[in-house]
């Protein structure tokens, strides 16, 4: 089967992609804007695109597709104050991490309702999610609008992992982590790792 443009509106075509680019990592972002009310909400829209420094991008989507308008909560608290915390997710945290996607009025806690502990970050004003296995503090460079949604471009600032998720010479303990992917509209566990054949002679 081929699709091409011309027929991408006789399918579904967003949701054959958001099937296909699988596993996608997510970021439980945690902010705060002028209210002081800390927001927080995962976006799978996510990855790292530069490692000198060290960013991210966050992608997101329409507020209008979540009822509201403007920005979502989540990117007006950011342009608000210019930093945020991506948190990340282990299985053991999926249902308060999927609970946070409930959308709420701007005025409710999702660290509340999820039943989260905020914690002090060291360098943002944003707060952290103290459960999270891995936190990463970063500082908002730019947001620019490529088709209908907003690109968050974000340096890290501050990384702080548990220390039973830590190991010798800068890894990361999997089996502690335990993270979790997002699929199409479903999650996905990462725990059968391995390592491809010898790709030598390729």
């Amino acid at each position: 089967m081929i699709i091409d443009k011309t027929q991408f509106s006789e399918v579904d075509i967003v949701k054959l992609v958001k099937g296909t680019v699988v596993p996608r990592p997510i970021a439980w972002i945690s902010s705060v804007g002028k209210s002081g009310i800390p927001n927080l909400a995962p976006y799978s829209f996510f990855n790292v695109i530069s490692t000198n420094p060290i960013m991210f991008m966050i992608a997101s989507g329409p507020a209008e597709n979540v009822g509201k308008t403007g920005d979502k909560d989540t990117l007006a608290n950011i342009r608000e104050c210019g930093d945020f915390v991506i948190n990340m997710t282990s299985a053991s945290l999926a249902d308060k991490m999927h609970h946070c996607s409930i959308v709420y009025p701007k005025d409710v806690s999702e660290f509340e309702e999820a039943g989260l502990t905020v914690a002090e970050s060291k360098i943002v004003t944003a707060p952290r999610v103290a459960e999270a296995p891995i936190s990463m503090e970063c500082i908002l460079r730019e947001v620019l609008e490529f088709g209908n949604f907003n690109q968050i471009i974000a340096e890290l600032v501050c990384y702080h992992i548990n220390d039973e998720v830590y190991m010798e010479n800068d890894k990361v303990n999997y089996q502690k982590y335990d993270p979790i992917g997002r699929m199409a509209a479903n999650y996905t566990h990462v725990r059968d790792l391995f390592f491809p054949g010898d790709v030598s002679s390729i």
